[in-house]
């Protein structure tokens, strides 16, 4: 994966008018990393397609999600932790699979079911009935 400093070196060199394989062959880049350097105005964030794949863990998803379901809605105290939920998995469900692959996965879940955005209780531009100004006395 190229860096900003490695696309930089890249464009310099490219404007000095070095061909593209042999900028290649000088920064020990391929062709079409140079390519892409070339023709992108910044590097790309590396994005994963698909998700990993759990050959342990996988079939037991539907049960976490579950869990993770039913927490929701019980108080906060009464929650499972990843440990709760490893050890029913392993004692109820029969899994092989090992702790920290469901603490990871309950840590993704939890963020992707994350509110991120709290809607506004009056109109964009206007002052809520709850909030007052105060005069201070003089």
């Amino acid at each position: 994966m190229l860096s900003v400093e490695d696309y930089g070196v890249i464009r310099r060199a490219h404007r000095d008018g070095m061909s593209l394989r042999a900028i290649a062959r000088t920064f020990h880049h391929s062709r079409r990393e140079v390519r892409d350097a070339l023709a992108s105005p910044e590097p790309r964030p590396y994005r994963r397609t698909k998700d990993a794949d759990a050959p342990k863990l996988g079939s037991f998803k539907p049960v976490v999600d579950q869990t993770l379901a039913d927490d929701e809605q019980a108080p906060p105290k009464q929650r499972h932790t990843a440990m709760q939920v490893f050890r029913r998995l392993r004692e109820e469900q029969g899994s092989a699979g090992g702790y920290d692959q469901v603490r990871r996965y309950i840590s993704g879940h939890r963020q992707r079911h994350e509110a991120t955005f709290i809607p506004l209780s009056h109109e964009p531009g206007r002052r809520s009935p709850k909030m007052r100004c105060f005069k201070l006395p003089t």
